[in-house]
């Protein structure tokens, strides 16, 4: 009976060990992309790699998640966002380096990592 007790016990928790599997895979993946951005962004742009950014989500109540993003203007007032938008996709006169797409491209597969996580949080149980 204090096996069965234990064990019940130890499946109450499950639901905190999946928010906190999914956390931290969110975290390592964002940070992640973010070190691919920081490391493969254009440097002939002036400032746009040191613009770059990542900010908790905080504007939903439960969601969880990073912002990555190029933040302010350059000084012709034009926006970094813009300017990595454009270096990414290229335009009619530029070709585009994809810098952006690749590093989202690291996230494919993030579903079976996280699930992975969680099971090896869940492996004592």
């Amino acid at each position: 009976m204090k096996e069965l007790t234990e064990y019940l016990e130890s499946l109450s928790s499950i639901g905190d060990m999946s928010k906190a599997a999914v956390r931290e895979q969110v975290d390592i993946e964002a940070e992640k992309v973010r070190d691919i951005l920081a490391r493969t962004a254009p440097r002939d742009t002036g400032g746009l790699a040191r613009s770059l950014r990542k900010v908790e989500i905080t504007t939903r109540a439960k969601w969880y998640g990073w912002r990555i993003e190029f933040e302010g203007d350059d000084p012709n007032g034009v926006p970094y966002q813009k300017i990595a938008n454009v270096l990414n996709f290229g335009s009619s006169t530029i070709q585009g380096s994809r810098f952006i797409s690749k590093a989202i491209r690291k996230l494919k597969g993030m579903d079976a990592r996280i699930v992975e996580r969680f099971e090896n949080k869940t492996k004592n149980i």
